[in-house]
């Protein structure tokens, strides 16, 4: 398996991921007429604006030519206070999880956001995707907000706060 930016050619396969992955995790949780309406088209142009953006970095991990997984980080997608990084998406089909694979994206994209100089940033997790939470707490997370609850159960996050620490010689 390999790590490496995303390209163009790949935001069909990111959008056919990401459907995947809200019929395997978010199926119960978002409306099924959000999930059922999955927009494929619509969904890999987000793809490739987040490409063209240069302030966020798309990362998608590989498996034998297929891509199994992605994970944005960078500017935030929507403002929140003053934070100015954060590792945003990070989808990982429900068979690859439990590898490794999301430790490799997370280290990646805090490496990216510490190497450009950067000593905090956040995660927006959907607060009713316990599974991510306590993913996100193994990596060292401080949660710092929960939004209340709302009938559409795809909206309300949990923000985690990461501090980078500068490492002394």
């Amino acid at each position: 398996m390999i790590i490496r930016l995303a390209k163009k050619t790949d935001c069909l396969e990111l959008a056919k991921l990401k459907k995947k992955v809200w019929e395997t995790t978010y199926r119960g949780i978002y409306p099924d007429e959000k999930i059922d309406n999955f927009d494929l088209t619509e969904n890999s142009e987000k793809f490739k604006a987040i490409i063209k953006n240069p302030n966020i970095k798309l990362f998608v991990v590989e498996d034998g030519g297929s891509v199994v997984g992605y994970m944005d980080c960078g500017n935030l997608f929507k403002p929140y206070k003053n934070y100015k990084q954060e590792i945003g998406l990070l989808y990982i089909l429900e068979e690859y999880q439990g590898k490794g694979l999301g430790r490799k994206l997370f280290e990646k994209g805090f490496n990216e956001i510490k190497n450009n100089g950067y000593n905090e940033f956040i995660v927006s997790c959907n607060k009713y995707n316990i599974q991510a939470q306590e993913f996100y707490k193994r990596m060292g997370g401080i949660i710092i907000d929960i939004d209340n609850d709302e009938d559409d159960k795809s909206k309300p996050q949990v923000k985690f706060l990461y501090k980078i620490k500068a490492v002394i010689p």
